[in-house]
């Protein structure tokens, strides 16, 4: 299916090219987010939508969707969002270590928006603070939360605390164009 939108400009139709990997999102990129920079639908925490600078232009971001989503918007450097880490030890009851949560990137296009790509978490359980020795990984896809598949999204004191955090920092890590 192509765009049908004649308000999107056209280098941003994905028309079916080819999509990127984790490892071609460079630090000095940018990921924009339009409006508030972390939303969370119904309460529940998702995979994050954004627009990645690698395949637009900062003019165009609030163009991109049709139709538009927000009149402003926020962004984060790649690298800084790959650094972040969101660190817990979880002493008593199922799932016992460090829980160590992280950002990852997956491109995935959408028909009027090629730049479009999802902030994913990753989330590992390690018995150790370093991540030496990890017994667990999760990477939670927007799939994975709208079938509440993800162990994060327990009513447990434990990852309550441990998503807020990771929101509160996240929605941090965004901050206006200058």
């Amino acid at each position: 299916m192509e765009c049908p939108s004649l308000t999107i400009p056209e280098y941003l139709h994905w028309n079916a090219r080819k999509t990127y990997e984790d490892i071609d999102f460079l630090n000095d990129h940018s990921i924009y987010r339009i409006g508030n920079p972390i939303e969370f639908p119904s309460g529940t925490i998702t995979a994050f939508s954004s627009k990645w600078s690698f395949l637009i232009n900062q003019k165009d971001v609030l163009v991109a969707d049709d139709p538009p989503v927000g009149d402003d918007f926020r962004y984060a450097k790649v690298d800084e969002l790959r650094s972040y880490l969101c660190q817990e030890n979880k002493i008593d009851g199922a799932n016992i270590g460090w829980h160590t949560l992280s950002c990852t990137f997956c491109h995935s296009p959408k028909e009027c928006d090629y730049s479009h790509t999802e902030i994913l978490i990753k989330h590992r359980i390690s018995s150790d603070k370093n991540l030496d020795n990890i017994i667990q990984t999760y990477l939670y896809t927007y799939a994975i939360w709208q079938q509440n598949g993800a162990l994060l999204q327990n009513k447990n004191a434990f990852y309550v605390k441990l998503r807020k955090d990771y929101r509160r920092d996240l929605i941090r890590l965004f901050c206006y164009p200058e």
